[in-house]
């Protein structure tokens, strides 16, 4: 990966986190790790090595916070259509013509360090940047902008040096861009080799609506299986914040965490909870995400539903998806009509569903949000009756895995449930040692796509303990 960070920049980051109120979260101990100590010692960590491990990790993933929000500052300066008139450019194809402008010798130096001229960055993308930090310095009060002049504000302080900063961004940016779409792709196990680059890139805050459906069709099994079920206290890891994709970006309403609302909705649409008791708890290891979060428990969001993935000629949503959407938001908030019919389909804009949902101030006071690195950091609370982690394990690699579900599994109550979507053969091992056992899997098809080998499909795990630690 490309080296930026410093002790500084850490520091920086774990500032923000604690200027936000007093953390509810206490480090990993080798004392805690106990029914796993055997695994991490056979990896090179026995009892003298972990606390400098610990600290390394957390360390690191404080970094990776902050490259992770540069990440969404590239994509939002390519993609955006608020800021300038300047036609979009698509992040992996401008990774790739920055990549094929390089001779070979060139071409090396920058895969191995992201380092190059910036004399080679294309001429659109410098004019994107320069028109950016002209909106930065502007009074103009768009959502998205308003987040990301912060972001300026706060990673590049001295105003003669933020160009050839956010140049440099652009340059990481674009080399992991080029090894996930392009390297990647030509290896022996493309897959297992994304799988890699994700564990060492910064970490993302990206959220969809998708994955509320996941997490619908996982609190129905466990409905299913226990009728009688009531959940009182839910942990959500890494609940996210909309700013942002990769690729592809939609630009409706303000940046919004998704998921806390569609768990909220899910556990009172299917009868789990009760408003008047039910405490959720949003915990992320990104400050600005738990921030946002604090602010919406005091005044309920208007929240712009929009689902990702885009309906066209050779993409369509299954009806389960579809009817899932329709249901969002009625049990938590009021349900407006949103935009006119297109495609001949109400409530769809750009191939896409649509609805807002102005959340109820009951819903809202059912949440609030706390900073927390889940690798190496535990909440000093009540145990919780479901903790769910959807789309932030990849980033893990196998220790600091190991060291999440330890925590996960220690901040459950007996009997309560852990809902994830993490695919790796290694969890099924370590959640048994820490009696966190799989129950149930479910598999979600969210999109049929004409000439894909299958649907577009995602997983639900739902375990559940059986043993106190």
């Amino acid at each position: 990966m490309c080296a930026l960070g410093s002790a500084s920049i850490a520091l920086r980051t774990l500032a923000i986190a604690g200027a936000q109120g007093p953390r509810e979260a206490k480090r990993i101990t080798w004392a805690d790790v106990a029914p796993l100590q055997p695994r991490l010692e056979a990896r090179g960590i026995p009892s003298g090595a972990f606390v400098p491990y610990v600290e390394r990790v957390h360390q690191a993933n404080a970094r990776r916070v902050r490259e992770g929000d540069l990440d969404h500052l590239i994509f939002y300066a390519l993609q955006s259509t608020r800021f300038t008139p300047l036609p979009v450019i698509e992040p992996a194809l401008s990774a790739k013509a920055l990549v094929d402008s390089l001779d070979t010798r060139e071409r090396e130096g920058f895969l191995k360090t992201c380092q190059t001229s910036l004399l080679r960055i294309p001429s659109p993308v410098r004019s994107r940047l320069a028109a950016l930090l002209r909106a930065v310095d502007s009074s103009d009060r768009e959502p998205r902008l308003v987040y990301f002049r912060g972001l300026v504000n706060a990673a590049f302080p001295v105003r003669r040096e933020r160009e050839a900063a956010l140049m440099r961004e652009y340059l990481r940016v674009m080399r992991f861009a080029y090894e996930k779409e392009f390297v990647a792709q030509r290896s022996e196990h493309p897959a297992e080799t994304v799988a890699e680059l994700y564990r060492a890139r910064g970490l993302s805050t990206d959220t969809a609506v998708e994955a509320g459906y996941l997490v619908y069709l996982g609190l129905g099994v466990v409905k299913s299986l226990d009728p009688d079920r009531r959940i009182r206290r839910v942990l959500i890891v890494g609940p996210g914040l909309n700013l942002a994709p990769r690729t592809a970006m939609f630009e409706v309403g303000p940046p919004e965490s998704y998921q806390p609302w569609a768990v909220i909705d899910a556990l009172f649409t299917l009868g789990l909870s009760r408003p008047d008791d039910l405490d959720v708890v949003a915990a992320d290891i990104n400050p600005r995400v738990v921030e946002h979060l604090r602010r919406s428990h005091a005044k309920p969001p208007v929240l712009s539903l929009v689902s990702e993935i885009r309906e066209s000629e050779t993409v369509r949503l299954s009806e389960e998806f579809r009817d899932y959407f329709a249901r969002l938001g009625r049990a938590i908030g009021e349900v407006a009509a949103d935009v006119a019919p297109t495609h001949g389909m109400l409530g769809m804009l750009d191939g896409r569903l649509r609805k807002t949902v102005q959340v109820h101030p009951a819903a809202a006071r059912a949440l609030r949000a706390e900073a927390l690195d889940v690798v190496t950091e535990r909440l000093d609370e009540a145990p919780f009756d479901l903790i769910i982690a959807t789309n932030i394990l990849p980033y893990f690699d196998d220790v600091e895995l190991m060291l999440a579900m330890s925590n996960v599994a220690a901040a459950l109550a007996p009997g309560g449930v852990f809902l994830h979507n993490e695919a790796r053969p290694l969890m099924q091992d370590v959640t048994a040692a820490l009696g966190l056992p799989v129950e149930q899997s479910r598999q979600a098809v969210i999109a049929a796509v004409r000439g894909a080998p299958g649907p577009l499909v995602d997983s639900v795990w739902l375990h559940r303990k059986t043993t106190s630690q």
